[in-house]
């Protein structure tokens, strides 16, 4: 009788274990994502995330799309990179821009860009949110967009996360 209370109590405090361990639970807290980070080796796992994704893409697409990361990458180095909504976006004080590959084209979509001021008039849409621009497929990135990106962050770091109003 003895033995059978010990394999009892010795069960349910491996319940406990995995309770407290959060494996078995559905109510489980999900780790909230590491902060965006300055250095290669800590950037890796989201940059991967969007290297898969790239990976996924038509041939033809993959080198914009990769050119496009970098570029973004290399002006907004604080920035965190992942896959949301079906496609790659950056995100510093809240999304800033999106990269969005169609079959044609691909589109570089900024959530400020009603706000920005495009000297060289590349932003296509309407109204004071979200514009665009359009690259067609086998084409490099145009040189303005560096300075989109920049003021996209910059526009972000002033105003705060343009989801929240």
């Amino acid at each position: 009788m003895a033995t059978a209370k010990k394999t009892a109590t010795r069960k349910t405090a491996a319940k406990k274990t995995v309770s407290k361990a959060g494996t078995s639970s559905p109510k489980a807290k999900r780790a909230k994502p590491a902060p965006a980070s300055t250095s290669a080796k800590e950037a890796a796992p989201q940059d991967a995330a969007v290297e898969a994704f790239i990976a996924k893409l038509e041939s033809s697409q993959q080198d914009l799309v990769r050119a496009l990361a970098s570029l973004i990458a290399a002006e907004a180095p604080k920035a965190s990179a992942y896959v949301k909504w079906g496609h790659p976006l950056w995100d510093q004080a809240g999304p800033f821009v999106l990269v969005k590959p169609a079959k044609a084209h691909v589109t570089v979509g900024f959530w400020r860009g009603g706000q920005m001021r495009d000297a060289e008039n590349l932003l296509e849409g309407e109204g004071t949110g979200m514009k665009y621009v359009r690259i067609p497929s086998g084409q490099q990135p145009p040189t303005g967009l560096a300075g989109l990106v920049r003021e996209a962050v910059a526009l972000n770091e002033k105003h705060g996360d343009p989801l929240k109003r």
